[in-house]
């Protein structure tokens, strides 16, 4: 059984162009068989008027008929109404004749188990109440059709070859121009696959194989850069995870070396590291679970101006609201929650004066916006700010930044909820379904 896809493609287009060549030899040469006598017939013309005299004026038909035959070495065939009545020479009588309309004559006699058929249209002389049908002598074309027939074929069979090798060169042409770009595709596949991450492939043209060698590179994009981002991540997280654990380290190696007294203080500092080591593992489990689809819902009707109190309570901020107390969504309260008092946070950390929470129904979604008056995100950074561990401001330590997790984790739950989150000078916009 053939496996490979391109000699799949080469045998069944050459059984198609034999099939057809085949078919088309043999459609041809049962034609010009079949053709040939009734075109010789009618292009041997025979002059009537030599025939015609010596039947005139020969009295004994009989006598006319031979003489025909030994000048003119034409056949003979005599008939009354549509009753053959005499043929000459003998040897017409092993046909079996039949007169049709318009004066032809049809021939039919078997000869090697083949049965052959004429149709002959040839002159007539009437004499004394009979037509004289006047037929070519067969000793002129005795190898004609033959000759014929091999001169045909061998026309027949040069136009074949050239067909076939026309044909060759086309599916040749055809398959290179396929799978040119097909075997391109299979290499960078194989180079992508041995961790050549920067591996594309050319495309040209809009048919589906182009198509494909665009989704390659798209796909090849994509991996790279969740590589990237997965090297990035790990980089981030040791970073994270090393600032408290050598906080620790250090202040229980100070202790150790009596340079500071395990009192009070020492065991806050030390719960605070722990505390940040905790919320950060937390996190990165939380956004575990998002990525994984595990992480469930409790969906409710619940009030957005109650989510937007929940969130806000306990901020030293002034936070101005602007929210319909009738306004619903349904969603995890919980979540939303810490949504948008990431939102807050993020607020407080950034406002000069002025924080704002307005919400609204736009059809079937709910818009809720938080804004603030402070120097907003750059343009270039818009899109960024929702990776994991990245900061708008890269100089903001652990302590006053957090470790660039909460608008990751933001985007994560809303996403879960069927809405989007960006951001819109001045304001972060999150769309929920009502």
């Amino acid at each position: 059984m053939i496996r490979s896809l391109r000699w799949r493609l080469v045998f069944a287009t050459a059984l198609l162009i034999g099939t057809m060549l085949g078919a088309f030899w043999l459609f041809s040469t049962f034609t010009v068989r079949r053709q040939f006598e009734q075109f010789l017939i009618a292009q041997r013309q025979i002059d009537p008027r030599g025939p015609a005299q010596i039947l005139r004026t020969t009295p004994d038909l009989g006598e006319a008929l031979r003489r025909l035959h030994e000048q003119y070495g034409i056949r003979s065939i005599v008939v009354e109404g549509k009753r053959v009545v005499r043929v000459y020479p003998r040897e017409l009588e092993e046909y079996s004749i039949r007169v049709l309309d318009g004066g032809k004559l049809e021939l039919t006699r078997r000869k090697a188990e083949r049965l052959e058929k004429l149709i002959a249209r040839s002159p007539v002389v009437p004499v004394a109440g009979a037509n004289v049908h006047l037929l070519p002598p067969p000793d002129r074309s005795a190898n004609a059709p033959r000759a014929f027939r091999l001169s045909v074929n061998r026309w027949l069979l040069g136009g074949l070859a050239a067909a076939a090798l026309l044909a060759g060169a086309v599916m040749l042409t055809m398959f290179r121009r396929i799978f040119r770009p097909v075997d391109a595709l299979t290499a960078g596949a194989r180079a992508l696959a041995g961790g050549r991450l920067d591996t594309r492939v050319e495309v040209h043209g809009n048919d589906e194989v182009a198509e494909l060698g665009r989704a390659f590179n798209t796909m090849a994009e994509a991996v790279e850069r969740n590589e990237r981002a997965r090297r990035n991540m790990v980089s981030d997280v040791a970073h994270e995870l090393r600032t408290p654990l050598t906080s620790i380290r250090v202040q229980l190696e100070a202790v150790q070396d009596g340079v500071l007294e395990p009192d009070a203080k020492f065991i806050a500092s030390i719960a605070e590291d722990a505390a940040a080591l905790s919320h950060l593992v937390d996190d990165l489990q939380q956004l575990s679970l998002a990525d994984a689809g595990q992480l469930r819902l409790e969906l409710a009707e619940v009030s957005v101006a109650e989510l937007v109190e929940r969130a806000a309570s306990g901020l030293e901020a002034r936070i101005a609201r602007d929210v319909d107390p009738a306004l619903t969504v349904r969603a995890d309260a919980r979540r939303i929650v810490q949504v948008i008092r990431n939102l807050l946070v993020n607020a407080v950390a950034y406002a000069r004066s002025e924080i704002a929470v307005t919400a609204a129904r736009r059809g079937d979604f709910v818009e809720i916006r938080v804004s603030d008056d402070g120097p907003g995100v750059p343009d270039e950074q818009k899109e960024r700010i929702f990776d994991r561990f990245y900061r708008a401001d890269a100089s903001r330590s652990r302590s006053t930044g957090g470790a660039g997790l909460g608008l990751a984790i933001a985007r994560q739950l809303v996403e879960l909820h069927g809405g989007t989150i960006a951001y819109e000078r001045p304001a972060f916009v999150v769309v929920l379904p009502a």
